[in-house]
């Protein structure tokens, strides 16, 4: 049957609108399959609003008269369905000019539309005056079908074994007697996963790994190398990866819904390492802020082999032939569907999974076909909160990695959700009978929280936070480059050099650093949205360098009118349902009472986040009473960054197995030059400490030579790049090397 989707039907609709003069006039798409209308019109707000369930399961030629028919009436106010309106809507293409209908779909329709079921409808047209159209519906459930006889697959029993091969199967006997084999993978080698392999100096490191004590001394991860500085996996994210790898062997997918921290990312593409040709070409759906961290996370832990594609735009190229592609949730939803159906996708990351918490929503639907394109298609799902209040929320998740044993929405909330009263009015709760349900889904997810794996982690725990600069931004930035550049080599062409004092270098550099700090705002804002999303108890403190920035972030999370803060309004009103305050830690506050009364308020308060300056709150504060910050803007000086994070947080009365730190970083700007020296100056601080040699004093103007220096050959290597490339190009995703 020819349908439309959601999306081409809401812009034919403008498109009629704006052809009969409707510009002000708005288009919504509802997701109730229970309001029944396909469409209506609404005078007073000046709107059509378009049912997405019936758009679904509807003739493409019934949804095309549904929006002549309500473009009709906003073009006749106040005359119903008289001639005058009639007229009107024949006009302009309307085949079928009886009354609006009220379409009631049967609750099976509807439980198996939430169910992701594939629902065919029977339309039987009869020609009277007018085209008459009966519909009747047909579901088909998304369940494994028997090879051989092609009956639904229900499992009657199953054994394991071991084949001659010496591999260990599962051998699993359906009702109607057939026998499916499905092999459970050998203990794949995770462990020996390295970041950047690629590399000379890594492929020829004699890798030095440190104890757990060796690393908590020495204020290092113990999965990173003393020598080349990579990365292996830790022993629980081995676990993880072995845990999905048998899992998709067995099942339509797995769910990774560690805590918030853990390397979800990391485990999903230790599968495409070892398993690259039985998964490739894969698709990762993320939010948009994070879709460059998962380009940079698969060349640095995959390769060259796996530089992907981000797709950006609707308009977007699809370069055939990747391995990696990646999509933000919202663009698949405006996406041309039979160009993504078109790759051949073999297995679906779904990064945040919660985005798709709503089954009756377009942008789960969309999920729901770009994993069904592909009858083999595998799904690896990432949260770290799968759902937060209600229980229902994480259907959608559960049906696409196992939709035999969650083949029904209405079952799944009848056995699984609590409900409660409030007052006369049942709401839905989480989930009841969690053992039982732990047991139901054990094969399917797996989750962690960081109490069960401190011990493979260091007390400190640092994290990047790759950001994307957009072409406005970089070139603001480049502009700065070349204006610092051009001023410190008049200086070395003189031979004067050593007459610049390490604050006048540090001084020409601070609008770089600047720059960056503005441009990164969005990126924290979409880490802290997605902290309120996967944590329910913890709190935040975020550390800018710049007043501006702070305030400007500050703003961001307080201000709730749409006018005036339209990006980041729905985070603003969200912090103030939740109840979540927002608590500003600047130098006016350093040493008064209402500084100290800021921090009493903040350890009192369960949930909170703080944007607080570092140096202002560098000493004298005493934050224990929390373990995640973001390190916006970084500092010159290691210690002085120390002294706020972790030094805010590691006190008496800290009770976290490990502080986290986020450090956002700008790609190809100063961000990484600084990373470089001060994670190289801490580290020698720290081994100084601990082996009782004299301390390294930090020195400001070696340092800002040396910061110099890097920033002035990046900009001369960039130069001379571009002089050899002939011309300028269009892909979206290009690796730096």
């Amino acid at each position: 049957m020819n349908t439309m989707d959601r999306h081409s039907a809401s812009m034919m609709c403008r498109r009629i609108l704006d052809l009969h003069g409707l510009k002000d006039w708005k288009v919504r798409i509802t997701s109730d399959p229970n309001l029944p209308f396909l469409g209506i019109c609404m005078y007073r707000d000046k709107c059509i609003m378009l049912n997405g369930h019936h758009i679904d399961i509807h003739p493409k030629a019934e949804v095309e008269d549904t929006i002549y028919h309500e473009v009709a009436h906003a073009l006749c106010p106040g005359q119903g369905h008289n001639d005058v309106w009639a007229t009107k809507a024949r006009e302009i293409g309307c085949t079928n000019t009886f009354p609006c209908s009220h379409l009631n779909l049967p609750d099976h329709v509807i439980d198996a539309i939430r169910s992701g079921h594939t629902v065919e409808i029977e339309v039987e047209e009869k020609e009277v005056v007018q085209v008459v159209r009966n519909v009747t519906h047909k579901v088909t459930r998304l369940q494994d079908k028997c090879p051989e006889c092609g009956k639904v697959a229900v499992e009657k029993f199953a054994i394991e074994t071991v084949d001659r091969e010496g591999n260990q199967v599962k051998l699993i006997t359906l009702e109607c007697f057939h026998i499916l084999k499905k092999v459970i993978p050998k203990g794949t080698a995770f462990e020996s996963m390295i970041s950047n392999f690629w590399k000379e100096e890594v492929k020829s490191c004699i890798h030095d790994w440190p104890t757990r004590e060796a690393a908590k001394a020495e204020h290092i991860p113990s999965n990173k190398c003393r020598k080349c500085g990579e990365f292996k996996l830790y022993a629980f994210q081995v676990v993880g990866a072995r845990a999905c790898e048998a899992a998709l062997a067995m099942q339509k997918g797995f769910g990774i819904f560690d805590d918030m921290g853990l390397g979800k990312t990391i485990q999903a593409l230790a599968i495409l390492k070892f398993h690259a040709n039985k998964y490739s070409p894969t698709m990762v759906v993320t939010k948009s802020a994070i879709k460059f961290q998962w380009f940079k996370a698969a060349v640095n832990w995959l390769g060259p082999d796996f530089i992907g594609q981000i797709i950006s735009t609707s308009r977007d190229y699809l370069m055939p032939g990747l391995k990696l592609y990646i999509i933000p949730y919202d663009l698949l939803r405006r996406f041309p569907r039979e160009k993504l159906h078109k790759l051949g996708i073999k297995l679906v990351i779904l990064d945040e999974v919660q985005q798709i918490k709503n089954p009756d929503s377009s942008r789960t639907q969309e999920v729901r076909k770009l994993v069904s394109a592909n009858a083999d298609c595998k799904v690896i799902e990432l949260s770290g909160t799968p759902w937060k209040n209600r229980g229902g929320e994480f259907f959608p998740a559960l049906n696409l990695i196992d939709p035999v044993k969650f083949y029904s929405y209405q079952n799944y909330l009848d056995t699984w959700v609590e409900y409660y009263y409030e007052g006369a009015k049942k709401k839905m709760g989480g989930i009841r009978n969690i053992k039982k349900f732990k047991e139901y889904v054990e094969s399917l997810i797996i989750r962690r929280e960081y109490n069960e794996v401190m011990d493979e982690f260091p007390d400190v725990n640092r994290m990047k936070l790759n950001v994307l600069l957009d072409e406005l931004e970089q070139t603001t930035y480049d502009d700065s480059v070349s204006d610092f550049v051009e001023w410190y080599n008049e200086y070395v062409i003189g031979g004067e050099e050593d007459k610049i004092s390490g604050i006048e270098i540090l001084a020409k550099m601070s609008r770089m650093r600047h720059i960056t700090g503005l441009a990164k705002i969005p990126a924290t804002l979409s880490f802290i949205e997605q902290f309120v999303e996967d944590t329910i108890d913890r709190k935040l403190v975020v550390f800018v360098h710049h007043k501006d920035v702070g305030e400007l972030m500050h703003g961001a999370l307080t201000n709730t009118s749409k006018e005036s803060n339209p990006d980041w309004y729905e985070l603003a009103q969200r912090l103030v349902d939740e109840d979540i305050k927002v608590y500003q830690y600047t130098s006016k506050h350093t040493g008064k009472p209402e500084g100290y009364q800021i921090q009493e308020d903040f350890n009192a308060t369960k949930r909170c986040i703080m944007i607080a300056s570092t140096l202002a709150c560098g000493e004298g504060l005493n934050l224990q009473t929390c373990a995640d910050s973001i390190l916006h803007e970084r500092q010159w000086n290691p210690q002085n960054e120390d002294q706020a994070t972790p030094g805010r947080f590691r006190r008496i009365g800290q009770t976290a197995g490990v502080i986290n730190i986020t450090c956002p970083e700008a790609e190809g700007t100063i961000d990484e030059h600084l990373d470089i020296i001060v994670e190289t100056k801490r580290r020698n601080f720290h081994l100084a400490m601990n082996k009782g040699d004299a301390v390294q004093v930090w020195n400001e103007t070696n340092f800002a030579k040396e910061l110099a220096e890097m920033i002035v050959k990046k900009h001369r290597d960039k130069k001379v790049k571009k002089g050899k490339t002939d011309k300028p190009t269009n892909i979206t995703a290009v690796a730096s090397f």
